[in-house]
């Protein structure tokens, strides 16, 4: 039996059922690889589909107008600001990948990490990062002004929509990883 990767019971692929297994096979990586995220979703099945759909729509979606390294950023930063290490490891690993400087990227994470926003883009994407931090952090204090200050700033409405589902998708995985300690163990991390 493979090591357990969560803190509760979970299912891995083959002692997984004929319902399980049909699931699971449409959560595949590219790579082939069943990622342990879900199976610490594997007690509730009926939400991995719903969730793997939500995560390819807010990240993955050709009709996205955010760039995806971009939106791959703010989804490690809520992974950060949450002390979620497994989605910070992935999607951190897509940043960097998705980047045209990843020594960069590298970079950005450690500073985001260390808790500041200072030479993390230009100023008007570190005031995306405060915005996310603050949505993330307090989110009953997200106030119309904040997304004004977006907007004069260039940001669409179409871009702060983005922003916005990046940050609540994220905050939701977040919350599942954390809550069950779903780990990395050996998996490949990232897409890219």
């Amino acid at each position: 039996m493979p090591k357990p990767v969560c803190w509760i019971d979970e299912i891995d692929y083959p002692h997984a059922n004929s319902k399980l297994r049909a699931i699971y096979d449409q959560v595949l990586s590219p790579g082939g690889q069943l990622d342990n995220l879900y199976r610490g979703f594997s007690l509730s099945p009926q939400t991995i589909l719903p969730a793997d759909n939500l995560y390819k729509a807010v990240l993955h979606d050709s009709d996205n107008v955010l760039a995806k390294s971009f939106a791959e950023l703010i989804g490690t930063y809520v992974a950060i600001l949450s002390g979620c290490d497994y989605a910070k490891a992935h999607h951190g690993q897509n940043f960097v990948a998705l980047s045209e400087k990843p020594e960069d990227a590298r970079r950005i994470l450690n500073t985001l990490g260390s808790g500041s926003t200072e030479d993390c883009g230009t100023s008007k994407e570190i005031k995306v990062l405060e915005y996310v931090r603050k949505l993330c952090l307090q989110p009953a204090a997200i106030e119309q002004s904040d997304v004004e200050v977006l907007q004069a700033d260039g940001w669409s409405d179409t871009e702060i929509s983005e922003i916005v589902q990046v940050v609540a998708m994220f905050s939701y995985y977040v919350r599942v990883i954390n809550g069950v300690g779903i780990q990395l163990g050996d998996e490949k991390l990232g897409l890219y």
